[in-house]
């Protein structure tokens, strides 16, 4: 049940318009996918089948802890209530009842009470095998677990399925190329046309695709810098890259580069030793004047003093 509701949030969320066919059964939790559709149709032969959630316990509980299960599921089964009044006009209670109850539908049934939008005349092949088992569409269903389903429904399932409207069983036989073409030339030259123009877009996208590699190519060649052709290989072909993203992985590169720089330049420094001398004036000189060039100039320039 959490699964379907999952799914028919999907669905519901989605923006595409969700058409449901019902080609066969669609019982219990697959009800609840259902009801996602913008449109429900249901096969003529179609059955729809709605009934109260049930838990499955094993071992010995108290009272009180059965009761909380018991609560659980009343909850389960409003939110699935909700989504049936998304689609059915049935008040709260009258679909309450009807899942109590283990209603089964026929596909005019189950639109008439508004839970699908149409009947479609889709053949369903229903094979019921006995009371218990049947097969719908080749898929075995186990009706040991419903305890309500109407044997008149199953002959009922019988009466509509098997290709009701088949006149000449040759339509089934296998034919060859030469005669499918000869028996039905309209849709052999449909079949034709298809393929052909099908081709067509292909190798148009083809070509496009080959252009678009090479455009690529030639642009990271272009943006490539001295020292990163390396970089440039793997942004071709290794790790195909846009040139875009690869002109940012070169920014990244310098990046890189320039802190491993600094820090090479840094460790030049602090590995030569500079940092520990300690700067001592000369005083102007290496004598003991307090400033010869000083006494130079006035010697050279006395006027100017």
């Amino acid at each position: 049940m959490f699964a379907a509701v999952a799914i028919y949030t999907r669905l519901k969320e989605h923006k595409a318009n969700i058409a449901v066919k019902i080609d066969g059964w669609c019982a219990s939790a697959a009800t609840i996918i259902a009801m996602a559709g913008d449109s429900i149709e249901i096969s003529v032969g179609g059955i729809f089948m709605i009934h109260d959630p049930a838990a499955g316990i094993l071992g010995y509980y108290k009272a009180d802890e059965l009761k909380k299960i018991a609560d659980e599921l009343e909850t389960i089964k409003q939110s699935i209530v909700n989504c049936y009044m998304t689609v059915t006009d049935k008040s709260e209670d009258e679909i309450k009842n009807l899942m109590t109850d283990e209603t089964w539908f026929t596909g005019e049934e189950a639109v008439e009470a508004g839970f699908c939008t149409a009947v479609m005349l889709t053949e369903v092949e229903t094979e019921v095998e006995d009371a218990e088992k049947i097969i719908v569409n080749s898929v075995p269903i186990n009706l040991k677990a419903y305890h309500t389903v109407p044997k008149g429904l199953l002959g009922y399932a019988n009466s509509h399925n098997n290709k009701p409207n088949v006149k000449n069983d040759k339509e089934d036989e296998t034919m060859t190329l030469e005669e499918f073409k000869t028996k039905h030339p309209e849709v052999a030259d449909a079949y034709k046309n298809e393929i052909m123009a099908t081709a067509k877009t292909g190798e148009a996208d083809s070509t496009a695709a080959v252009d678009a590699e090479r455009a690529r190519i030639k642009a990271i060649d272009e943006i490539t810098l001295p020292g990163f052709e390396d970089l440039a290989n793997k942004a071709k072909y290794e790790t195909p890259v846009s040139a875009e993203a690869f002109a940012m992985q070169i920014v990244a590169a310098q990046k890189k580069a320039g802190n491993k720089f600094l820090n090479d330049r840094e460790a030049d420094l602090e590995d030569s030793g500079v940092n520990d001398v300690n700067p001592v004036s000369n005083k102007g000189g290496a004598d003991d004047e307090a400033d010869p060039f000083g006494k130079i100039i006035d010697e050279m320039y006395p006027q100017a003093k």
